[in-house]
């Protein structure tokens, strides 16, 4: 089922991915389309009266030519501008009036204009200010020359000026495309932050989701048995484990229904009663009681000056101590000697929890799923710390070391 569902899923997403390819391959051809609909605006009306048929079609073909570069002017804007610009110059040369004794047939007061607007736009919006600023007084500036061929330019300022302002306004245009496009990928990468942050927060709280179950379900089964090997012999400890599965119980339903509302929208939170605050390092008794009423002798011994922790490493090293109880319970089992070592440094907090192995679980299970640890070290690498873990002397030892401030 997975397999399918893995499989379904990809030809979605090629799907998706296909779909998207033909519609921007859409919108561009529909973008040369609409230029080469504009230059026929100016074409026709500027050749009706200059150009014979046969001449007017070879004309009319060799404007259309340069419209299917543009078809790539994203993929390579400098090169396709740059042979725009030749081909407008090769027009100009040819049909403007000059010195030379062309036949008046060929003096028309018309010059292709469109594929450059567009060509110089996709330069504008792909490329540098500095390359596109370059392309902007190169399109301005060659047609000038060509027509000129040597005479003064005055006659040319009312042209010089048109140009400008056509080609100031398809460049202002590609800037103000490449703006956007910079504003829209920082905001993608701001969501997808966003994301990242969302998911990594709901890892953490299934974390905590495992960390509350998996402790608050250990110690109620071990009391749970006890309880029932001495009702009939001692009525009093089996009501004395009855207690703690019904304290036990009651603390993981609390902390659970805590993290749960975390996964509320904030809207449905917000007029919540306020939230309880995340157990710290001091409220490990609440930890240890149940774990030694079920048989497991658990000392705690600590050394140096108590540092201070902030709020998330007080929590994580809450966690490790959770975590470490819960497997010493279900896999060393009752008779254990579980020590739990504290040593305070100038900036950081050891943690160092360890069995002899000595106890008799009720039901042996070697294989461990690792996903308390595994998730244990992610929490304890964000808070900025180090740990590791591994048998020793026939038990079990695991080693945290967080940071903390003098």
């Amino acid at each position: 089922m997975a397999q399918e569902n893995s499989l379904v899923e990809s030809a979605f997403q090629r799907t998706a991915h296909v779909n998207r390819w033909f519609g921007l391959i859409k919108a561009n051809v529909t973008v040369v389309l609409l230029a080469f609909v504009i230059e026929l605006a100016s074409f026709f009306p500027a050749t009706a009266d200059s150009l014979s048929g046969v001449v007017a079609m070879a004309a009319l073909a060799y404007v259309a030519a340069g419209f299917v570069p543009l078809l790539w002017r994203h993929r390579a804007p400098v090169t396709v501008f740059s042979g725009l610009l030749l081909h407008q110059a090769i027009f100009v040369f040819f049909t403007t009036p000059n010195y030379l004794d062309f036949s008046e047939i060929y003096r028309i007061p018309y010059m292709p204009i469109t594929t450059v607007l567009v060509a110089l736009a996709a330069v504008a919006s792909d490329r540098s200010l500095r390359q596109s600023l370059a392309a902007y007084i190169t399109a301005v500036a060659l047609p000038v020359l060509i027509s000129a061929r040597g005479r003064p330019f005055d006659e040319d300022l009312w042209f010089i000026g048109t140009g400008g302002v056509w080609l100031g306004g398809a460049w202002a245009f590609g800037r103000f495309v490449a703006r956007n496009r910079l504003r829209i990928t920082a905001l993608e990468e701001e969501r997808r932050k966003v994301e990242a942050a969302v998911a990594q927060e709901r890892a953490h709280i299934a974390a905590d989701l495992h960390d509350i179950v998996s402790h608050a379900v250990t110690v109620m089964m071990l009391h749970a048995a006890g309880g029932r090997r001495v009702i009939d012999t001692d009525p009093e400890r089996a009501a004395q484990a009855l207690e703690v599965i019904e304290s036990v119980g009651t603390e993981a339903t609390q902390e659970l229904a805590r993290l749960l509302r975390l996964l509320k929208p904030a809207g449905e939170r917000a007029d919540k009663e306020q939230q309880t605050p995340l157990p710290t390092l001091g409220d490990i008794h609440g930890l240890i009681e149940p774990v030694r009423s079920a048989g497991v002798r658990v000392d705690v011994r600590a050394t140096g000056e108590a540092g201070k922790l902030d709020p998330s490493v007080a929590h994580a090293a809450y966690r490790v101590v959770q975590e470490s109880l819960t497997n010493i319970s279900k896999h060393a089992g009752s008779g254990t000697n579980a020590l739990i070592d504290l040593r305070w440094e100038p900036h950081n907090l050891t943690l160092k929890i360890s069995d002899d192995g000595a106890g008799s679980p009720g039901k042996r299970n070697d294989s461990m799923s690792g996903y308390g640890l595994l998730g244990l070290k992610e929490r304890v690498e964000v808070a900025g710390g180090s740990i590791e873990w591994g048998r020793e002397d026939g038990g079990f030892v695991l080693t945290a070391r967080l940071p903390s401030s003098s």
